[in-house]
């Protein structure tokens, strides 16, 4: 009867000991601090917490937003009266200031009077991650037209934010030299806090083609690496170290006018930049003059970047993984979007997964194919004019949407015609 009677408690003691066994097999191992498996421990507590690397933030991101004045617009009126002031000498004091207060660089000196026709823009973009250099492809000017000017706009992640010289000119040839000057500065989009992101921007009409389409040279881009390689870890190879300068890309905005394009089409052009990692909304004031009505056509460009959209291993059943140099864009993992917004909040979604004119994301690194490589330049054809002309057309809004990414929108160009 003793026995029956501690057999209960002998059932106990045996749980308590299992128990036991399975707290101690599972509890971390007290170990000295700067130990290797405590500093393995320190690492992986930190992975758990919020961090901005390789491009990324995990931050819970918040909704932002911005206005900007209009930093050139041009219609035929407007290049034919610069061109003739220039060409007189006799600018007024006013006009010289609104020159000399201008972020786009541009001269209207050598142009032929009068247009033959209107304005319009084209634009074409490069990536120079861990180059300094590349070739920017200019397609799309139509034949016929006639080059009104041209500037270079290019973007880093350095600590020594100055203007500098850079080359540029079509391809095979000698190029030119010309000094970039610094238009504007922003955090830097999650790649190294020693930094911020640098915007530059030069004039270099004077090596464009008759033709204006063609390939194009820039070279002597800060970058503190220039093997061309992949930003990223790659399999079991590290990434590069993200040492500043961290050169990021270059576009070249061309204007031009053709006898087919009306003359009173519009070009208004903004300037950034702007970094940001959520939603991110930016009002573009357009009162110099306003959006006309009963135009055809409306065409919006956008430089940036360093958009990044897919993962090395993220699937759509596992959509985790590192960032990696792919271009397909991956809406489980990143579901960037971009709308164009009239002044009365109407909407039209012009990149993105869902309704977008192109399911594709306007920060896919597309400048950088085969590889990603944190440049974009994106142009989108869509509606008509009546779209923004509402309510006066004294503004527009470009409205972003990221998940993480850490973006740095550079210029938006608006064409109306």
């Amino acid at each position: 009867m003793r026995i029956h009677r501690l057999i209960p408690l002998l059932m106990l003691l045996i749980v308590l000991a299992i128990a036991t066994m399975t707290t101690i097999k599972h509890s971390p191992i007290a170990v000295d601090s700067g130990t290797t498996i405590a500093q393995e421990a320190d690492e992986g507590d930190v992975q758990d917490e919020p961090r901005e690397a390789d491009g990324v933030s995990t931050f819970t991101p918040t909704e932002t937003k911005e206005e900007r004045d209009c930093d050139l617009y041009l219609d035929a009126a407007e290049v034919e009266r610069r061109a003739k002031e220039e060409q007189a000498g006799d600018q007024s004091d006013e006009s010289r200031e609104i020159a000399s207060a201008s972020r786009v660089p541009l001269s209207f000196k050598h142009v032929a009077l009068p247009l033959a026709g209107g304005i319009d823009h084209a634009v074409a973009g490069v990536a120079t991650r861990n180059s300094g250099s590349g070739v920017i492809r200019l397609r799309g000017v139509p034949t016929g037209s006639t080059l009104l000017g041209a500037v270079l706009i290019w973007g880093e992640i350095t600590n020594q934010p100055f203007g500098y010289p850079i080359g540029f000119g079509p391809t095979f040839t000698p190029g030119a030299t010309f000094a970039g000057n610094v238009y504007g500065l922003t955090q830097q989009p999650c790649w190294n806090p020693a930094g911020i992101y640098a915007g530059y921007i030069t004039n270099v009409t004077s090596q464009i083609n008759l033709g204006i389409n063609g390939d194009y040279q820039v070279k002597g881009l800060r970058s503190a690496i220039a093997n061309n390689r992949c930003p990223w870890t790659d399999a079991a190879c590290g990434g590069p170290a993200n040492s500043l300068v961290l050169s990021e890309g270059a576009t070249l905005v061309v204007f031009y006018t053709h006898p087919c394009i009306p003359i009173n089409a519009q070009v208004y052009m903004h300037l950034g930049p702007q970094m940001f990692f959520g939603g991110h909304s930016v009002l573009h004031w357009t009162v110099a003059p306003p959006i006309l009505p009963n135009m055809q056509t409306v065409k919006h460009s956008r430089i940036g970047g360093d958009g990044q959209v897919t993962q090395s291993f993220g699937t759509v059943l596992n959509p985790i993984g590192n960032p990696s140099c792919g271009l397909r864009s991956s809406p489980l993992i990143s579901d960037e979007r971009t709308w164009i917004v009239n002044s009365l909040g109407g909407s039209i979604q012009i990149k993105g997964d869902g309704v977008g004119l192109n399911r594709d994301s306007d920060w896919n690194g597309d400048d950088g194919e085969p590889l990603n490589k944190l440049w974009d330049t994106h142009s989108d054809v869509f509606s008509n004019s009546n779209f923004l002309a509402v309510n006066g057309g004294l503004n527009y809004t470009v409205r972003y949407q990221s998940q993480g990414d850490c973006v740095v929108w550079a210029a938006h160009i608006l064409g109306i015609r």
